[in-house]
């Protein structure tokens, strides 16, 4: 038997051989064997147990010392930040890394501060909402309070116009219809100036005409070019589509705008009007248009102006022709809003040219011109429409009625929309002229009344918005109510005439 190394070398020294024979004294050693093997095996499960325990304690202090340093180098690091961000400000935090405690209490303040400063930024946000709206609200009624007496002026100013007055009361006339028109000018430049500057402009994409709408433009300020003994030439570049697609209001206000201020700044020669195709693809045409005149044109210092809020090129420009120097203002933001700029030329003395391009989608329809000249709607009979005037104001009612019979239109008035709606009920109308602000039931709630009435009928039945507010989210009301057209007084007789020519001649066709 194979003893322990410590055992066997005992044995050999003192105990005899003839012991080894021993069945008693075998059994003996056998048992001290396994008492030294058992030893044994105690001390390297000893020497196991510490080393195991020396490197797991290593291992941890290493923990430990990196966690520490992290601590020490998050610490700097907050203080740092605090430091940067109140640079002004005493910190009662101390210089030693393990002062956490001041942190957290300086951070749990600077937390307090914030939510109070959050807490009163949302006030100030709620008051500054409720100001935007008491604006909007006030731009409204005073848009309405206006409009609604210049409809009168205006309109009347036009029938006698055309009631073949005595010569001198024809000027007289005339200088009532400038007046009241320029005052209208005025009245929208501001009211489009406040919408810009709120960012309400919203930008329709209709189906139009641009050589029409030109044209249609050149026509409405003849009368005053002819005034002036000027001329208007129009430049229309013949691969010019057809039809695009765009917002022709805007477009036609950007025009207008600039081809008004070309006639009034010129006191001989001509105003042109050119609109060239600079490129096209299968959806979309680029247009250039430039404005040119032969007027008084601007200085070199004053050229960076012009396009400023009420800025005009001299300080006497008001004086002698009139304006609020808000039309170059709102000509430019529009184009930038539709993604363009505008660019000027002048020669003092010798006239200016207006550049911009914009680009419009391809209207895959075919539009018939729809260039009508004044004289033509003033003579043409509109017989055998009906049409029911819903309007509270007894002025209005006059003139419209007046216009009525000067187109050979029957009407009949309600009052309210309570009016309107049984009326609708039991006449039957071509369609209807609903005023928006009325008492008892407004336009839009008798527009929603006539809309839930049974039968085809009144769910087709025109009817056309006509108020005098000329707030942008009024259109869209109207249209989301169910109203088919919108006419904004003072209205132009033209635009209503071609209206109601328009959808009496729709519900034939029905």
């Amino acid at each position: 038997m194979e003893y322990h190394h410590l055992l066997d070398k005992q044995i050999k020294k003192l105990l005899p051989e003839q012991c080894l024979e021993d069945g008693a004294i075998l059994q003996f050693l056998d048992a001290v064997n396994n008492s030294f093997k058992n030893f044994e095996k105690s001390i390297k499960l000893a020497d196991h147990a510490f080393n195991v325990s020396e490197r797991e304690y290593v291992t941890v202090t290493d923990n430990l010392r990196l966690q520490n340093e992290i601590k020490q180098r998050s610490i700097s690091q907050l203080k740092e930040a605090i430091r940067a961000l109140n640079p002004d400000v005493e910190l009662n935090i101390s210089d030693s890394d393990d002062d956490l405690i001041h942190i957290i209490s300086f951070l749990h303040e600077r937390i307090a501060k914030a939510k109070e400063l959050e807490v009163a930024l949302i006030h100030s946000k709620e008051l500054a909402e409720k100001a935007a709206m008491a604006k909007a609200q006030f731009l409204s009624i005073m848009s309405h309070e206006i409009r609604t007496p210049m409809n009168a002026v205006i309109g009347f100013t036009h029938l006698l116009i055309h009631q073949d007055p005595k010569p001198e009361q024809m000027e007289f006339l005339n200088f009532l219809k400038f007046s009241a028109e320029n005052l209208l000018v005025l009245i929208n430049d501001i009211l489009d100036f406040s919408k810009i500057e709120a960012g309400g402009v919203e930008f329709e994409s209709v189906d139009f005409s641009l050589t029409d709408l030109i044209r249609n433009i050149r026509l409405a300020l003849l009368q005053k070019a002819n005034e002036k003994n000027i001329q208007i030439k129009l430049m229309m570049d013949q691969d010019l589509p057809n039809a695009i697609i765009g917002d022709p209001v805007r477009l036609g206000q950007i025009l207008t705008n600039l081809m008004s201020n070309a006639v009034k700044f010129t006191h001989k020669g001509k105003v042109t009007v050119t609109a060239s195709l600079a490129s096209n693809t299968t959806d979309s045409s680029t247009i250039d248009f430039e404005i040119s005149d032969t007027g008084i044109g601007i200085t070199p210092d004053k050229i960076d102006h012009i396009f400023e809020s009420f800025n005009q090129a001299s300080s006497d420009t008001t004086r002698k022709y009139g304006g609020t120097g808000l039309g170059l203002t709102i000509t430019k933001r529009l184009l930038q809003l539709l993604g363009s700029n505008i660019t000027v030329e002048s020669e003092y003395g010798k006239g200016s040219v207006f550049n911009f391009t914009l680009t419009f989608k391809n209207s895959k329809k075919q539009l018939s011109s729809t260039a009508d000249s004044d004289e033509f709607y003033r003579l043409k009979s509109l017989k055998g429409t009906r049409l029911l005037i819903a309007e509270d104001n007894q002025i209005n009612v006059i003139l419209a009625k007046q216009f009525m019979k000067q187109w050979d239109v029957e009407c009949d008035v309600a009052e309210n929309g309570e009016i309107a709606l049984m009326l609708a009920q039991t006449h039957d109308y071509d369609m209807i002229l609903m005023d928006l602000q009325m008492p008892e039931m407004d336009g839009y709630q008798a527009t929603r009344a006539i809309r839930e009435l049974p039968g085809d009928k009144y769910k087709k039945l025109p009817i056309i918005a006509l108020t005098a507010s000329a707030m942008l989210d009024i259109q869209d009301m109207a249209f989301t109510v169910g109203m088919n057209d919108y006419v904004s007084k003072p209205f132009n007789p033209n635009e209503l005439h071609r209206k109601i020519d328009m959808y009496s001649r729709q519900r034939e066709s029905v």
